[in-house]
């Protein structure tokens, strides 16, 4: 009866020591949750923030502004427009040896 009591005693132990063990890595997986969770509700807020941000660099307005400042552009007008038809055509002779070329 003597060694019965010893190995439940020693199976007691090991349990405690199984349970204390287990006891603080929960408790560190959870600390580790709650600053992956802290984390992410960060980069969500910093999404936010830079979707605000686009959204008014992007404000039509000023890129039109931009535009006006930054670069020569100007409405384009009638005579600048032409047809297909007003295009030069490509010599027959070239447009065959690049169709006979071997790519």
């Amino acid at each position: 009866m003597r060694a019965s009591t010893v190995l439940a005693a020693l199976a007691l132990a090991l349990a405690a020591a199984g349970m204390y063990q287990l006891k603080y890595e929960v408790a560190a997986l959870e600390a580790e949750k709650q600053a992956t969770a802290r984390a992410l509700a960060g980069e969500r807020e910093t999404i936010h923030v830079l979707a605000a941000e686009w959204a008014y660099l992007n404000r039509p307005e000023r890129l039109a502004e931009l535009a006006q400042r930054h670069l020569d552009l100007v409405p384009l007008d009638g005579a600048r427009v032409t047809s297909f038809a007003d295009l030069p055509r490509r010599d027959t002779e070239l447009a065959a040896a690049a169709e006979e070329a071997p790519r």
